[in-house]
């Protein structure tokens, strides 16, 4: 089942590497995550941010370190996109609304492969026209081997700083 939901969450990777983007007036960045949630690892992740408001999309990428049982410690690697859509254009706090889709590789002996669904709903302050800090909340939905279990469901807690180079202007 996991197999053949991968497919469609590489195509979209693939599709935003290769948009011509310097066609494309939009902002590009540099965001940096943590993500917290109670069915899952607390993840670090850091991505390449596309701003072509009012959308956003957010290739990512990162790792975790899980203790299962305080026996046996794993990392994770997670890899996905996210994608947001801003529902308004103020000066520098930015209301939002998305959705992350993640794959996470737990690196052992018996490998587990999870597919996590999270839809968010968050806001992005600008503290100037280069870096802003951002949270949002969601519901985080597992897919996949992960633990024992073949389905989980939980809240999802992500804070992010992105740094943008300004190239729209």
């Amino acid at each position: 089942m996991i197999r053949k939901a991968i497919y469609p969450v590489f195509a979209l990777i693939l599709f935003v590497f290769t948009i011509p983007l310097p066609a494309l007036a939009m902002d590009m960045g540099v965001q940096s995550t943590v993500r917290l949630s109670p069915i899952s690892i607390e993840q670090s992740l850091i991505g390449l941010r596309f701003d072509q408001s009012p959308f956003v999309i957010t290739p990512k990428a990162g790792f975790g370190i899980e203790d299962r049982d305080n026996q046996y410690t794993h990392t994770v690697f997670t890899f996905g996109c996210g994608i947001d859509y801003y529902l308004s254009d103020q000066d520098a706090l930015k209301p939002y609304v998305g959705g992350d889709i993640l794959i996470d590789y737990v690196d052992r002996d018996n490998s587990d492969t999870s597919l996590s669904l999270i839809p968010h709903i968050g806001a992005e302050y600008f503290l100037n026209e280069n870096f802003s800090l951002g949270a949002d909340v969601g519901l985080h939905m597992g897919f996949g081997d992960y633990y024992e279990s073949e389905f989980r469901l939980g809240t999802a807690t992500s804070i992010h700083g992105t740094y943008y180079f300004n190239t729209s202007e």
